[in-house]
């Protein structure tokens, strides 16, 4: 059996927990791949290169260049829906896996689509109007020509069961996501202090918060909040992610802190900084009010890093009893919230410890089975 991975959707550094999940599956499915199985992965002019490295050496598994830039969505839809198919059938493909949401309106084989969330039905002032307008198109299209959709958590397959019309039970399969074994490592203690120090150009203690800037990530909340905290406790604000359409909200709240030079803003933080400053900071802050799984919460857990988050999307789902909850959009209740804690470290290596507990519940072999376990019935029906 032939397995094609649609990677055309990745761009690396750009699209979020998306490009994680991708990797860190195709890290383990190769090494779970039968006698008489292929992977071949499709992959941009962007991830070739990535990709290649990635799978160096793994057992029965190709990728295959197609040269399309998928910096363009339009170039990469087009190609998806034109080109790829025919590339699928010369590939004698047995079955499709898109990773990253849609799926081409027609291939040569079954598909399986996984779809990582809602947001562009709950939160669609998170997109330019191009991209709101085909994830419209292209989501529905995939759920419904899928012949199994995939969901990162319980909750997100329950939204993809309300929103998306003729969406069936029998075919949409949550298969939850987990943190990278790598946070869970030791990192030596002078590390996390000098990657510390560099990141934040400070020795203070921190408060983290790791999320691209869209709307629904509230990161000014998380900002406001600690406006609340700087007169009562030393620590400085340390915001990982991309800036995104939430970002004027964002900024505007950082310039109006007490002393706006106790927060640091940057954009990217490679897997090694993110390790070091999970290690480094005290809490994480997490105010999302949407998401499919919230991988940086099971990431600082994983870590032990203790984290106060709002109980929404599927963060109650991931995190369970061992995070801290404060209400969503809420300043004064995360700085409640934050100042318990910083005030009880005894209450906080209870939580690092129950985080930890809680993220080693969730592992990517586990995930990688149960999702070639989706692609094989899928291609059964063939």
């Amino acid at each position: 059996m032939r397995i094609a991975v649609n990677a055309l959707f990745l761009v690396p550094g750009q699209v979020g927990g998306t490009e994680t999940y991708l990797r860190r599956l195709l890290a383990e499915v190769p090494a779970l791949l039968a006698p008489g199985e292929e992977l071949l992965v499709f992959a941009n002019a962007e991830n070739a290169e990535t990709l290649s490295a990635d799978l160096r050496g793994a057992p029965r598994t190709k990728v295959v260049p197609t040269g399309v830039r998928a910096a363009s969505r339009v170039r990469r839809v087009l190609f998806e829906n034109l080109a790829l198919p025919r590339s699928l059938a010369a590939a004698g493909a047995d079955v499709l896996w898109n990773p990253g949401n849609a799926a081409p309106l027609r291939a040569p084989c079954p598909q399986v689509t996984t779809v990582h969330d809602m947001q562009y039905r709950r939160f669609p002032e998170d997109f330019p109007p191009l991209a709101l307008a085909a994830m419209r198109l292209l989501v529905p299209a995939a759920v419904r020509r899928s012949a199994r959709t995939i969901a990162v958590s319980e909750f997100s397959r329950s939204e993809i069961l309300s929103l998306v019309p003729g969406a069936s039970p029998e075919r949409v399969v949550a298969v939850p996501e987990a943190a990278d074994p790598f946070f869970a490592e030791d990192v030596p203690g002078e590390t996390v202090a000098r990657r510390a120090l560099e990141l934040a150009g400070s020795g203070d203690p921190l408060l983290l918060v790791v999320s691209n800037s869209y709307p629904h990530k509230s990161l000014e909340t998380a900002a406001l909040a600690f406006g609340r905290l700087c007169g009562r406790f030393p620590h400085r604000l340390l915001v990982v992610g991309r800036p995104r359409l939430g970002e004027p909200a964002l900024a505007a709240a950082l310039a109006a802190l007490p002393d706006p030079s106790r927060a640091v803003r940057i954009e990217y933080a490679s897997r090694a900084d993110l390790a070091a400053l999970y290690r480094a900071a005290d809490l994480l802050l997490f105010p999302s009010r949407y998401e499919g799984f919230g991988l940086p919460v099971l990431e600082a857990m994983s870590a032990g890093l203790p984290v106060i988050a709002a109980r929404e999307g599927s963060v109650p789902e991931v995190a369970g009893d061992a995070a801290l909850y404060a209400r969503a959009g809420d300043p004064e209740d995360f700085a409640r919230a934050a100042s318990s804690l910083l005030s009880d470290p005894a209450a906080r290596a209870r939580l690092s410890a129950a985080g930890r507990e809680r993220a080693a519940l969730f592992s990517w072999r586990r995930a990688a089975e149960r999702t070639l376990d989706v692609l094989r019935s899928a291609a059964a029906r063939s």
